[in-house]
């Protein structure tokens, strides 16, 4: 009953679904609404960053035993180090081979040949082994100070998730104020956090997990037939909105709910799973000349605007970047535009040994 009334009160009072093309006016209602959706989302997610701050604490508590531990080690294998470093500034390894000269015959030349060779690779491998030693304790030194500064990082982000937080909740609270029947709401709220917890977190999950792995099959859309030749190394690839939603829907039912759009430099997806309905809006982002790598701009669960720390969550966990070297590892990407329902790469073939590259 009370899941009907959620329903019934999206669609009559809270027409705001991920399909509408234009804005229409916020009732107070779904204000509130979508304030306690974004409070609670914060509020998972703070316990996310918590968690995450937990174990970057008890892995820097690990190594710093660690490193005390392997300062004992250096300082033991200071002093071995030190002894063989004497021996050979002070002439004794030197002296050594003056028993060479005084063997008797040349058996005994080579036993002591091979005794002067051993005795020479214990101390190069005592020394080497100070050397690894030292090295390694100078990277440990240097994953504590990166440890460190993210445990910074962390306590920074959640303090400020959630001031972020209180916030929302603060303004939420005032607004239930003013309805006159502030319990039909607090219902509607109960139901619109339990439908998104049991339904709505695991369909997105299904979603960009599914979407993550198919986005590594792409290459497969790379075909003579797509690709303009600009010159002699520079190449366009051009990928049909349409065949891009039918490659998606040829890799999973899934993708038969949802359609994928190329607008403004945008990829737009709308669709539903598990009748949940999905909006995202995402860009791509050339971070080398290698790697394209996706933002999620925005993110809507039935209409409710998932918060930029869902969001972060989102992109942390699925990957749905592009790599062109998955095409071939002569090929880099100089660019890339979304517009009138097609995506095109501007690609750079570069030959061995330097041919083609700039």
């Amino acid at each position: 009953m009370r899941k009907f009334l959620l329903i019934l009160f999206l669609v009559v009072v809270c027409p705001l679904t991920v399909f509408a093309q234009e804005e229409k006016p916020v009732s107070l209602e779904q204000l509130i609404l979508q304030q306690h959706f974004t409070q609670k989302e914060l509020e998972r997610t703070l316990t996310l960053i918590k968690q995450e701050e937990t174990r970057a604490q008890r892995d820097l508590a690990q190594l710093e035993l660690d490193l005390k531990r392997q300062k004992l080690v250096i300082e033991a294998m200071h002093r071995h180090a030190g002894e063989v470093a004497r021996a050979y500034y002070t002439g004794e390894r030197a002296n050594l081979l003056t028993l060479l000269f005084n063997a008797d015959n040349f058996n005994e030349f080579l036993l002591m040949f091979d005794f002067i060779q051993l005795l020479y690779d214990h101390d190069m491998q005592r020394l080497e082994m100070y050397q690894t030693e030292r090295a390694k304790l100078v990277t440990m030194q240097e994953d504590e100070h990166n440890r460190l500064e993210q445990l910074r990082d962390l306590r920074k982000k959640y303090e400020a998730q959630l001031a972020e937080m209180l916030a929302i909740q603060a303004e939420k609270e005032k607004n239930v104020q003013k309805l006159d029947d502030p319990a039909e709401v607090e219902a509607l709220m109960d139901n619109l956090i339990d439908d998104w917890q049991k339904r709505g977190l695991p369909a997105f999950q299904t979603f960009f997990g599914l979407l993550a792995d198919v986005m590594v099959q792409v290459p497969e859309l790379v075909t003579p037939e797509r690709i303009q030749s600009d010159g002699l190394f520079s190449h366009t690839l051009t990928i049909k909105q349409n065949e891009f939603n039918q490659f998606l829907m040829s890799k999973d039912e899934l993708f038969k709910q949802s359609h994928f759009s190329f607008e403004d430099n945008k990829l737009i997806v709308e669709g539903t799973y598990d009748h949940i309905q999905l909006r995202l809006v995402g860009t791509y982002e050339l971070v080398s000349p290698t790697a394209l790598k996706f933002h999620i701009n925005e993110l809507y669960y039935d209409g409710f605007a998932l918060p930029p720390s869902t969001i972060a969550d989102m992109e942390k966990m699925y990957d749905l970047g592009f790599y062109p070297g998955l095409i071939s590892p002569n090929i880099q990407v100089e660019g890339i535009t979304m517009m009138n329902e097609e995506l095109k790469l501007h690609l750079r073939f570069n030959l061995p040994f330097g041919f083609g590259k700039k």
